[in-house]
């Protein structure tokens, strides 16, 4: 079994703790189009960015991307970011350039021409953006970016962005404190999509278990059952860890967690090879939450699980959580 993915999901968590600087951050929803020379095609792109200030030019970012379907591809991953930003242009406009690693998941077709196969590798992502400030918390951001490397195919995309700028709650804001609603127990439902050409799906459920370690910092135990999708019947334990910024006096929370998912697959048992279906993957995890009262609380989580077996899957659940 090699352990890469989850290494590579572990350094994508740590990446998220760029997001706790005490300036107001942005978050931004983006989508557009894209286009592929070899193979050549064209398809939609859409990303999820949060971007917080190092200094007054600098800063650094993490983001979901998703470069849509091309003949024989279909490309999403997660990037961190650095970023140099000008100042302000007539008040309003800011002009800036990014540079990172893309760590990729392309469905792509197998080596013997059957089937399909899910890579994984590490490309570069180029980015330049031109962001306008209104004379409110919104933003709107013009995006161009750029794939290349890695052995992947390589992509460019133009996107239109609207955001939002927010400010994390701090250790010392009084919005938070040691041993007030630190645990959090969570049932969740929702749907299996297998990363295949088709993308079968299943119907999945949760059990979390969620410990609050700081306004950022979370740790968490789950029980994920992915349902049955025709190419898995999977389910097992996931422990993660997770940065996770509050928002609002604990509102709204916006995270990434990363960790391993140690997990039983029927549909791998083979008495012939003594495979045992027991894989042990990794898994990355966006989450969003929001507290509908003092004890409840409404949460959405997106894992992608990460296999060397070419059955990776999103996991795309909602559930109810209570805190105490």
């Amino acid at each position: 079994m090699r352990y890469g993915h989850i290494r590579r999901a572990a350094v994508a968590t740590m990446l998220m703790g760029l997001a706790t600087g005490t300036h107001a951050d942005e978050f931004t929803l983006s989508a557009g189009a894209m286009d592929s020379k070899e193979p050549e095609g064209h398809s939609y792109a859409w990303m999820l960015s949060y971007q917080t200030p190092l200094t007054e030019h600098i800063a650094a970012s993490v983001t979901w991307s998703n470069e849509g379907h091309v003949p024989g591809h279909h490309r999403d991953g997660h990037s961190a970011q650095l970023w140099w930003r000008s100042s302000p242009l007539w008040d309003r406009l800011v002009l800036s350039a990014g540079v990172g690693p893309y760590h990729y998941f392309d469905t792509t077709m197998a080596a013997n021409g059957v089937g399909y196969s899910d890579d994984h590798g590490v490309a570069v992502l180029y980015s330049a953006a031109a962001t306008y400030y209104p004379d409110s918390k919104w933003l709107y951001q013009l995006r161009l970016n750029r794939v290349q490397g890695g052995g992947g195919i390589t992509t460019n995309s133009i996107q239109l962005g609207l955001g939002y700028q927010l400010t994390p709650d701090g250790l010392d804001s009084g919005s938070w404190q040691s041993g007030k609603s630190n645990n959090e127990v969570t049932l969740l439902a929702g749907q299996t999509i297998v990363n295949s050409f088709k993308s079968e799906t299943g119907v999945a459920k949760s059990l979390e278990y969620r410990y609050s370690l700081s306004p950022v910092v979370k740790l968490s135990g789950a029980w994920i059952n992915e349902g049955d999708t025709r190419l898995t019947r999977r389910n097992g334990g996931a422990l993660q860890a997770w940065l996770e910024p509050e928002f609002f006096d604990k509102k709204l929370t916006l995270g990434v967690g990363g960790g391993i998912y140690a997990a039983f697959d029927r549909y791998q048992t083979d008495q012939v090879s003594g495979s045992s279906g027991r894989e042990i993957s990794g898994i990355v995890t966006l989450t969003a939450s929001y507290g509908i009262t003092d004890h409840l609380r409404a949460r959405i989580h997106w894992h992608r699980i990460v296999t060397d077996y070419s059955r990776d899957s999103d996991i795309i659940l909602l559930g109810l959580g209570y805190q105490f």
